[in-house]
């Protein structure tokens, strides 16, 4: 007799793609439902339900990489049929979302070329981001290179500009414009990299959310950022700065725009608990200088950086924030964050993260827009399906109220906003 060690057996884990000759194919799959309840600015209680589903193919062969993805969003008015105030309206839209082919190099940090329909994001995105929380998401008709050079990166981009909205019935999305970028990237440590780009935007006319129709003509930016993210700490900083023409107005542009934050994980207590601070400028116009001084944008992302209710963008505000998360449960994050936020010229637009136009009062001498608190759950179950859930309040300032009057509305002391989301993805 004897005796012997047994060792457990461990199946191997299942593929994520097929192999079909020389070619790895792997299907792409995403369903997403939203529900949505908002006490509006305006005093209104509306409802809308947001259906978002993605389906498609990611085909590699060595350095050669293609993917189609087709898109079908719908989103519904549950009220009396009024759009929500200042954020997209009823429509159904079904097409590409993805579409394109590119050749890369093999490794962590790859180089590329990639043409075609594809989601670009630079830096945090708050001027060049995939906005994926937006009904569709914004994917850019794009030639896109990147050449990695040791802790260097460059990168090129030449885009077509088109909504990425297009209004119910529409049967495509008009163009308005170009778009060319080039950025450079240098990761000196985890805790600090650096990132310099520059963003051309040529519009023959206004999109549909326009920035009061400033976006035709011509927008120059230049944008500098510092980051880092190792051992517990996250932080960035970023500045922009902003020359170009306004058509409408026959004004040269001259804006800026500033914002940071940096938060700390506390790695070794329970439930990993997350603070966060942070802070952002951007310039606003009250329309007695001789030059455009609200700061643009551009194509930044939603529902990111400026609280959970979309109701502050990069533009012509100031605000501090302050969030504390934590993992209740596995695979569980909480959340709750507060933001202050005022106009940075009392008399100029307030514009909300999809750059639709709240509200303006010429003579407004109250810069205040309120206090906002979001509070957030995300759960995942397992690994292909999420579920969250959030609830938001505003208590509205004094410069927002005289913002809302000034177009004829009738402002409430407090708005809310609830929603509830079920995601399914693979991979």
């Amino acid at each position: 007799m004897w005796a012997a060690g047994a060792r457990a057996q461990v199946a191997p884990p299942a593929p994520d793609s097929v192999a079909v000759g020389d070619w790895h194919l792997a299907p792409v799959v995403e369903a997403r439902v939203r529900g949505e309840y908002r006490h509006d600015l305006d005093g209104q209680d509306r409802g809308t339900l947001l259906e978002r589903a993605r389906l498609g193919v990611d085909a590699e062969r060595g350095p050669i990489e293609l993917r189609v993805v087709l898109e079908d969003a719908r989103l519904w008015d549950l009220g009396e049929g009024f759009d929500t105030f200042g954020q997209p309206g009823q429509f159904a839209f079904t097409g590409p979302y993805e579409a394109w082919a590119d050749a890369h190099t093999a490794g962590a940090r790859p180089s590329f070329v990639r043409v075609g329909r594809q989601p670009v994001t630079w830096g945090e995105g708050r001027l060049l981001g995939a906005a994926d929380w937006s009904p569709t998401g914004r994917a850019l008709d794009a030639v896109r290179g990147r050449l990695v050079v040791g802790s260097w990166a460059f990168e090129l981009l030449a885009a077509s500009l088109s909504d990425p909205l297009p209004p119910a019935g529409a049967v495509f999305s008009p163009a308005y414009g170009e778009l060319v970028g080039a950025r450079a990237e240098w990761a000196i440590d985890p805790l600090f990299a650096v990132e310099a780009y520059t963003l051309e935007r040529v519009a023959q006319q206004n999109p549909m959310a326009s920035l009061d129709e400033t976006v035709r003509g011509e927008t120059y930016t230049g944008a500098l950022r510092l980051h880092g993210d190792a051992r517990g700490w996250t932080w960035g900083a970023e500045g922009a700065g902003q020359l170009g023409h306004v058509s409408v107005f026959n004004q040269d542009r001259l804006a800026w725009a500033a914002a940071g934050h940096v938060g700390y994980t506390f790695e070794y207590v329970r439930m990993l608990p997350t603070v966060r601070l942070g802070a952002s400028y951007a310039s606003g116009d009250d329309g007695t200088s001789s030059k455009r001084e609200q700061f643009d944008p551009l194509l930044p992302d939603v529902h990111e950086w400026h609280g959970a209710m979309d109701l502050f963008a990069w533009s012509n505000e100031w605000e501090g924030n302050a969030r504390v998360a934590a993992a209740p449960w596995t695979d569980a994050v909480a959340a709750v964050e507060y933001r202050y936020a005022q106009l940075a010229t009392a008399a100029g637009s307030w514009v909300s993260s999809y750059l639709f136009t709240l509200g303006r009062a010429p003579g407004n001498t109250s810069a205040e827009l309120g206090h906002e608190i979001d509070a957030y759950l995300a759960w995942s179950p397992w690994v292909p399906v999420e579920l969250s859930a959030g609830y938001s309040m505003l208590v509205l300032g004094a410069g927002a109220k005289a913002a809302l009057s000034a177009e004829r509305l009738t402002p409430p002391d407090l708005a809310h906003y609830a929603y509830g989301q079920v995601t399914v993805r693979l991979p």
